[in-house]
């Protein structure tokens, strides 16, 4: 899935938009995405300039984007915009990431329960694992019980 897709996806926009290129949906199973780091975005100026490091927060963002495309049904080509991040657990930093990296995001589903549902997160950059955690989403309308055992 490319930008113009991507963004018609997601409600959010530049400069919060942290999604490069989602490679891979299984519906309600799992994802996979990339987030380009580059030297030229925002936050730069102000998180170490002399030896930028992206920060946790906006990498728990990106997971949080990323992820959500597991709630995306290509087929029926619904919006994300009634979910919402209400939880992260557990979420390790486990190397600096940099300007030049690029971010694989793998996200698999957990569990769902009323209107919530929880989402496994694995971050890698050259093939080690820079991020882990897991991310719990709020639904104001939550896919049904059908729809996930398909």
């Amino acid at each position: 899935m490319q930008r113009e897709e991507i963004l018609s996806v997601l409600s959010h926009r530049y400069p919060f938009l942290f999604v490069d290129k989602i490679k891979e949906i299984c519906y309600m199973e799992s994802v996979i995405g990339y987030k380009n780091v580059t030297g030229n975005e925002p936050w730069v100026i102000g998180h170490f300039p002399e030896k930028a490091i992206f920060p946790g927060v906006l990498l728990i963002e990106t997971a949080a984007q990323i992820c959500g495309f597991i709630f995306y049904d290509q087929q029926k080509k619904n919006v994300l915009s009634n979910s919402y991040l209400s939880n992260v657990k557990n979420f390790k930093f486990l190397k600096l990431i940099r300007p030049g990296d690029q971010l694989e995001v793998r996200g698999q589903f957990i569990t769902k329960a009323f209107n919530f549902a929880d989402i496994k997160c694995e971050v890698y950059v050259d093939q080690q694992k820079v991020a882990e955690g897991s991310l719990r989403y709020y639904f104001e309308n939550i896919p049904n019980e059908q729809e996930v055992n398909q």
